[in-house]
């Protein structure tokens, strides 16, 4: 089996006008390559399937949100409820009702992306969307939640049984249910941001900034 790659710690520094703000994921994938199971033979007892993830996209998504102006003198807690934007859902063409044993298609599509997603199947969905953060200047904020999206196609090998504990690894793409699209998602990221000061690209709350922005 491939291995994961080794993980790279990335740490954010907030900006002086939030006092409290959780860091969001700042990692993306590199473009997926044909990666074929790594021996030509395989056991068919142990080791019946295997997913090539030929595609792996990264986008960063909010989820819930809300945005509010801080004027000088009114600095300090604020509450807020956030608004649901969008939700993600786990799917294998085009469907959350997919068979579990997707779950290591997923699976490589996180090693893809280098980071762990969900798996089985769920939803970014919450009811809790109340948010309390203290704010000590003045200026158009942020509360978000939200998750890295990771969109591509996938390939299924079978090992085709040509003996006792022994067989060989072939390419399912033509028959029916052998390749397709998915769709899942990282863990979730929250936090405080402001307009004026800028996040790292490609993260979730670079994209919650922008979204300060237009306001």
């Amino acid at each position: 089996m491939t291995r994961p790659p080794k993980r790279r710690r990335t740490v954010f520094t907030a900006g002086s006008a939030v006092l409290l703000a959780v860091a969001g994921l700042g990692l993306t994938a590199a473009p997926a390559q044909a990666d074929p199971p790594p021996r030509a033979t395989c056991n068919p007892e142990i080791e019946s399937v295997w997913d090539d993830i030929t595609r792996a996209t990264v986008t960063p998504v909010v989820t819930e949100f809300s945005s509010f102006n801080v004027v000088p003198g009114t600095t300090g807690q604020q509450q807020q409820r956030l608004t649901e934007m969008t939700s993600i859902t786990t799917k294998i063409n085009n469907t959350a009702e997919f068979n579990l044993s997707y779950s290591s298609t997923l699976g490589q599509a996180g090693i893809k992306a280098g980071f762990q997603v969900e798996t089985g199947r769920g939803s970014t969905r919450t009811t809790d969307t109340l948010r309390t953060v203290n704010i000590n200047a003045p200026g158009n904020y942020g509360i978000f939640r939200g998750f890295l999206r990771v969109d591509g196609e996938w390939t299924r090998y079978l090992c085709a049984r040509s003996g006792q504990g022994t067989g060989y690894w072939v390419n399912a793409s033509a028959s029916a249910n052998g390749s397709g699209y998915y769709t899942t998602y990282g863990a979730p990221s929250e936090g405080v941001v402001i307009c004026s000061y800028p996040e790292p690209a490609g993260t979730v709350r670079e994209a919650a900034r922008l979204e300060v922005c237009k306001h």
